[in-house]
């Protein structure tokens, strides 16, 4: 859309175009609704594009509207946007799914060798030597009442989990105290310190974009507060604005008095605001933390798999060497 619309064709042909062609059977048959919609001018792009809110969210609703009020050259610029946008996330959760990939073989590998050591192979043993008077090793009976006690356990600690979680979305639905939970959640390491980055430098990119399409800043972050998905985010958007609007503060000072937004941004942006070049800041400041998050992740990763695998590893050691050791008990006995 946004090489066809920079080319001078209309929404509705680019539409028919796409709608097509698009290799996508179930999108071309969502293409083809709203080009009907769009060329009758039953609505424009985000009404028709609103109607399928499971693959266009609220908050990409909001900045194709917003690109709609300028016309085609400034729609394919937020289009421009929000496709640099989904990129980049699709590659980040990609860069995570690889590095999830051989730890999880491993862990499944670990598990299936568990199963059938601990609940095939010991019981077996165990009556074996029963029968001929003796005892496992210490560290086998260890290992089979640790398993025991795993697998009577394990449900439990399931059910308390997945309630915990349904209880902490439940919460979040409320305003006061899904801020709270969702500042908890940004103070969590690795995790927290990664989404904060990647929001920083989404609303950094966001704000940028209509800043330079002469949007005001109100709306600016009325829309940047649609796209971001913490609740506490949204809390110090909202008072960012409330602070340009009601004490004419400036953006950079708006958005240090959340306590949301890190120094290091805050003082580019002073900086961009002073030099009259705020926009060069935005775009600055967007890079670094979408850089930053990205080195982040990679450092947590090469950090998490070989302690995971090292944890998987020695465990499945342990599980073997208390096995050979009721092997060699069983040999003895018989013998």
């Amino acid at each position: 859309m946004e090489m066809l619309l920079s080319s001078g064709v209309l929404i509705a042909d680019a539409l028919g175009s796409l709608q097509s062609r698009f290799p996508d059977a179930r999108t071309r048959r969502l293409l083809r609704e709203v080009h009907t919609a769009v060329a009758e001018s039953r609505s424009g792009l985000s009404g028709a594009l609103a109607r399928f809110h499971r693959s266009f969210p609220a908050g990409m609703i909001a900045v194709i509207e917003a690109g709609e009020e300028g016309g085609s050259l400034l729609l394919a610029k937020r289009l421009a946007d929000l496709a640099e946008r989904i990129a980049y996330e699709e590659t980040h959760r990609r860069q995570i799914r690889q590095a999830c990939a051989y730890p999880a073989f491993i862990i499944g590998l670990a598990g299936g060798l568990y199963w059938a050591l601990l609940g095939i192979v010991f019981p077996r043993l165990t009556e074996l030597l029963s029968s001929m008077g003796g005892q496992l090793p210490p560290l086998t009976r260890a290992v089979i009442g640790a398993a025991g006690l795993l697998r009577h356990g394990l449900p439990i600690v399931i059910a308390f989990a997945a309630g915990g979680l349904g209880l902490i979305a439940t919460l979040r639905r409320h305003a006061r105290a899904g801020v709270r939970i969702d500042r908890w959640l940004l103070q969590f390491p690795i995790v927290g310190s990664v989404y904060r980055d990647a929001a920083v430098a989404l609303i950094c990119k966001i704000y940028r974009s209509l800043y330079l399409a002469n949007q005001p800043a109100p709306a600016n972050l009325d829309l940047c507060q649609r796209l971001v998905g913490n609740h506490a985010f949204r809390a110090g958007l909202a008072k960012a604005r409330r602070l340009i609007t009601e004490q004419g503060a400036t953006l950079s000072d708006a958005l240090s008095a959340t306590g949301i937004f890190p120094s290091l941004a805050c003082l580019a942006i002073e900086t961009g605001e002073k030099s009259g070049q705020i926009a060069a800041a935005l775009d600055r400041v967007s890079l670094h933390f979408q850089a930053q998050a990205r080195r982040k992740t990679e450092a947590a990763i090469a950090v998490i798999n070989p302690l995971l695998v090292l944890a998987v590893v020695g465990g499945t050691g342990i599980v073997l060497i208390s096995f050979f050791q009721a092997t060699y008990q069983i040999a003895y006995a018989v013998h």
